[in-house]
């Protein structure tokens, strides 16, 4: 584990550390955004950072570099919406899949509003516009509700975009969320990842005798042999779960309407229940390994990009040779 690694694991294992962690945060964001000139710089200097070559906007051929492609010339409004842990909510409830979410208890543009006492002993709470910004609560007699108030309000004053450049975080309307507690054992998570409609992969994030693991699958169960760089894969053997077909066949449905995304689902006792949509993972700037650009260049054979929309004039500014100044 590395220096800061180690320094983060010790912050996040306190709610004090956890809320000086997120104050930190802010000064990092505006510093991210003054330091590059725009979305493009940014990009194109974190994926030479990260992956040790030149991002290929104009003849993009692997998963990352299409993903960037994705980012920075295709903008659809849905994808606000879906990225919005809330507003996702209604998109599904129109469309007829309201039976696959999990049962809502309030919604808040401030933690101070929060009714605690009225609050189920166990519940989650989470910021719609964030990864990784949740309150998982077993037990509320235990709950530093002192500081948990004030981790919830840092959250609404972060934007995820800062650091990836995934575009829609910033536009969405900050709220924090909070949902029933799933009690389920063991709560795996599958994420389907989609291409053009199609799930090709799963990642499914599960635990086995008290350790975090991710694997990478294929629709016939069988593992890929890649994973993205600082995940851990396991050897243990990971069941099928009894609803695995209505989760390919809503996979299917609910990734249809984008070149990429990913659907992730829990298994509740054989029932589906979403979990959310992310067009970016990692923000698409994770790299993936074994290292080369192997199983890189094989998943982005899988994406057919779609016509540009966005960004326009330095799509065909690139296209024709020039180079952004």
């Amino acid at each position: 584990m590395t220096v800061k690694k180690r320094i983060k694991s010790v912050m996040q294992s306190s709610a004090p550390g956890r809320l000086l962690f997120l104050k930190l945060r802010v000064p990092r964001e505006h510093a991210s955004m003054r330091r590059y000139k725009d979305d493009y710089d940014c990009i194109s200097a974190i994926y030479r950072e990260r992956f040790g070559r030149e991002l290929d906007l104009v003849n993009p051929k692997s998963y990352t570099e299409k993903l960037q492609w994705f980012k920075l010339f295709y903008h659809d409004p849905d994808m606000v919406v879906c990225a919005d842990k809330y507003a996702v909510r209604e998109y599904l409830a129109e469309r007829g899949y309201a039976y696959l979410l999990n049962g809502l208890i309030g919604v808040y543009d401030n933690a101070n509003d929060i009714d605690v006492d009225a609050l189920p002993n166990r519940f989650a709470a989470k910021a719609n516009h964030g990864s990784g910004w949740n309150l998982i609560c077993t037990d509320k007699s235990k709950l530093n509700i002192f500081f948990e108030r004030r981790i919830m309000n840092q959250w609404l004053k972060l934007d995820l975009a800062a650091f990836g450049r995934e575009w829609y975080y910033s536009d969405i309307k900050r709220k924090i969320v909070i949902e029933e507690f799933i009690d389920a054992k063991p709560l795996n998570d599958y994420k389907f990842m989609c291409f053009n409609g199609e799930p090709k992969f799963m990642q499914i994030n599960h635990d086995y005798e008290g350790k975090h693991y991710v694997d990478f699958l294929d629709m016939d169960w069988k593992r890929t042999g890649f994973t993205y760089r600082g995940y851990t894969p396991s050897s243990a053997p990971i069941d099928v779960p009894s609803c695995f077909s209505e989760m390919v066949t809503l996979a299917k449905e609910l990734s249809k309407p984008f070149p990429f995304v990913r659907v992730d689902f829990y298994d509740v006792d054989g029932k589906v229940v979403f979990g959310e949509l992310t067009f970016f993972p990692g923000g698409g700037l994770l790299p993936i390994v074994p290292n080369g650009r192997t199983y890189d260049e094989s998943l982005g054979d899988l994406l057919t990009l779609p016509e540009p929309n966005y960004n326009l004039e330095l799509y065909e500014k690139l296209k024709s040779g020039g180079k952004h100044e």
